[in-house]
């Protein structure tokens, strides 16, 4: 069905729903809104696509994962913003998003949108609830990625710029409205880190891998994936060179400097608070597999740090031992540490589970003058 200028305008101004605009050929399994081919939209088919993210991460990380999907699919609405143009109707951001969510949430995405703030910086919208937080209720929390996503993407697509959108309330954790926030914000790594830091957001989002290439970045620097054999291989490889306590020394020094290395490429990209570029680091080499934290205690009077680790990479490699293991850990701890508050440090194994103990533990103290 061809659609003009006056068609658009009487859907905007709410004199027209998009019914008269759906077409549906059941033989052919064709489903099209303003001639655009769409499908419909089952619970079910949601509700897998939540489920298989929080598979591999976790509740929270799953809808940062489902907005991140759906924010590619806001950014295809530039090309109802070219169409608009060509027809000459040259809306507003905030304009150009309610009406796309018109489009959207009259075939069955939830109720009508209403806008309760509108600047060229800031949008905030609400609505009694979105089809996600009516299919993700038994969830208990707010789960709106999609709408997230398309909010970003829809007004990243119009205005060229980067997006931010926060969901302030949420149907499906109980409250009366899904409300959200967007907010046109410059993107830095200062704000991704302690979005990472925090668990709002994962290092996956910023892996690019093109593995038939054979390339894979990590922050836009080349990194590989290594398999933990190469621990061993590596370890035993020294020890027959210079004998086992020299071999763990030589990896304890050299991990050492990869932790001040690293905590200073993070330093480069603004961060600066010593605490967050730790904190960073430390959630970065869990977040890659290395190991899992599970505490990490402060003593004042000692100036010593307790990190408990579970699955160390070295633990996992060598097994059941019966000795201390994790020289390489040790070491890059301690350089994370060293590098983050510009101080000396030394770090030692205390436990390790290749001894048999339940957790790899790691006292990072102070080192005498």
């Amino acid at each position: 069905m061809k659609i003009g200028r006056e068609d658009f305008e009487a859907f905007i101004n709410g004199e027209k729903s998009i019914t008269p605009y759906i077409e549906t050929d059941l033989l052919a399994g064709s489903y099209s809104v303003f001639g655009v081919k769409t499908a419909s939209n089952p619970n079910y088919l949601i509700k897998a696509i939540y489920e298989m993210y929080e598979l591999n991460l976790n509740k929270k990380l799953a809808v940062k994962a489902v907005r991140n999907l759906f924010r590619s699919v806001g950014l295809g609405s530039v090309g109802l913003n070219n169409l608009l143009k060509k027809l000459g109707i040259d809306l507003k951001p905030s304009e150009f998003l309610m009406l796309v969510f018109k489009l959207q949430h009259q075939q069955g995405w939830g109720a009508p949108f209403e806008l309760l703030e509108a600047t060229d910086k800031r949008i905030i919208l609400r609505t009694k609830q979105t089809f996600e937080s009516q299919v993700m209720k038994d969830w208990n929390m707010q789960v709106c990625g999609i709408h997230q996503g398309w909010i970003e993407g829809v007004l990243m697509a119009v205005t060229g710029m980067n997006w931010f959108c926060l969901e302030r309330t949420c149907h499906a954790k109980g409250d009366e409205f899904c409300e959200f926030v967007a907010d046109q914000a410059e993107s830095s790594w200062k704000f991704k880190a302690e979005a990472i830091v925090k668990g709002e957001s994962a290092i996956t989002e910023f892996i690019e891998h093109k593995p038939v290439e054979g390339t894979i970045k990590l922050i836009d620097d080349p990194v590989v994936i290594m398999p933990r054999f190469v621990f061993t291989s590596m370890m035993n490889s020294l020890k027959k060179t210079m004998g086992e306590m020299p071999a763990g020394g030589v990896n304890y020094r050299a991990y050492m400097d990869m932790g001040k290395e690293n905590v200073e490429h993070y330093r480069k990209m603004g961060i600066t608070k010593p605490h967050i570029l730790a904190d960073m680091a430390f959630t970065f080499y869990s977040q890659m597999g290395w190991f899992r934290i599970i505490s990490m205690e402060w003593n004042e009077a000692k100036k010593e740090k307790t990190i408990t680790l579970e699955h160390t990479v070295e633990s996992e490699a060598f097994g059941n031992t019966g000795k201390n293991v994790c020289y390489c850990t040790a070491g890059l701890l301690a350089g994370i540490v060293e590098g983050s508050f510009g101080i000396k440090v030394q770090g030692r194994e205390i436990r390790c589970r290749s001894k048999g103990d339940e957790h790899c533990v790691f006292a990072i103290t102070n080192k005498p003058e």
